[in-house]
């Protein structure tokens, strides 16, 4: 690893979430839950000096490594300039343009996980093996109630299945985190609950949260901008706080929404004014 670190003089750099798992065992496992084959093409966030990425190309057809830092994406050209089957792309996950993948096996960096999650929640792939914040991957799991359920842990269990794993000791990175860590496995539900319109959905959520404390029907008025009661007839407004919502009542609530706004003119306009809004941002 030293070696590695000094051939192009990259150094792992906290304020961009660089922990780099040095525990070979704990790689292993990683490579492992993924059971990759022949043919899969594997997505890896944030590959550093390639330990993971090394590990990954012995079983996997192909390997797209993407890498924000250039020292590294130096170092990772260098190192596997004469191994077929792995793409280094310079540039930031959230916003570059990737080839298709079927598999994701990455220790992505801690501080674009929950953005990370959104990212793949547009996307199509068999199964997602990560390396999380201990604290952030109970979120994923977490029940309607629990305090760290959220907009991400409906985002998420809206369209996958998610297992936690392994836990991983902080001796297991360099340079050690401050956090625990585990092993995650996600996986795109085999049969999900199909909602008139994912857009809606996401953007219904998204708004509810912000006053998760508050009752789903004072919010619905307030932070939605519907202005007539007469809005919500049809509508079965459950009587809970927006963090006691079920995922499935998040996602009967949508559908409801949908039908009675789609009368009213009133859908389409209120996802402009979301979607607006998030461009702006």
């Amino acid at each position: 690893m030293r070696h590695e670190l000094t051939l192009h003089r990259p150094r792992p750099i906290r304020r961009l979430g660089q922990h780099f798992l040095i525990d070979n065992d704990i790689l292993k496992r990683i490579v492992g839950y993924a059971s990759l084959k022949h043919d899969d093409i594997v997505l890896e966030v944030g590959p550093g000096t390639g330990k993971l990425t090394s590990l990954i190309a012995e079983t996997a057809g192909k390997v797209i490594a993407v890498e924000k830092d250039l020292g590294f994406v130096r170092l990772l050209h260098e190192k596997f300039k004469s191994k077929d089957g792995i793409e280094v792309i310079h540039g930031d996950i959230l916003r570059t343009s990737l080839p298709d993948f079927n598999k994701v096996v990455s220790n992505i960096p801690y501080y674009i996980s929950s953005k990370f999650m959104l990212f793949l929640t547009k996307k199509k792939f068999e199964v997602c093996v990560l390396t999380l914040q201990k604290e952030f991957a109970q979120k994923l799991n977490a029940e309607n109630g629990h305090p760290g359920y959220g907009r991400i842990t409906v985002a998420v269990q809206h369209r996958m299945d998610v297992k936690l794993l392994d836990e991983v000791s902080k001796e297991s990175f360099k340079p050690r985190p401050k956090v625990e860590s585990v092993i995650v496995a996600l996986r795109p539900k085999p049969d999900p609950y199909k909602v008139r319109d994912e857009v809606f959905f996401d953007n219904l959520v998204r708004d509810l949260f912000t006053q998760r404390r508050r009752h789903v029907k004072k919010v619905l008025e307030s932070k939605m901008g519907i202005p007539y009661q007469d809005a919500f007839k049809g509508v079965s407004l459950p009587n809970l706080r927006v963090c006691e919502m079920t995922v499935r009542q998040f996602e009967q609530l949508s559908d409801e929404l949908c039908e009675v706004l789609a009368k009213s003119n009133m859908r389409e306009q209120m996802i402009q004014t979301r979607t607006d809004a998030l461009d702006k941002k």
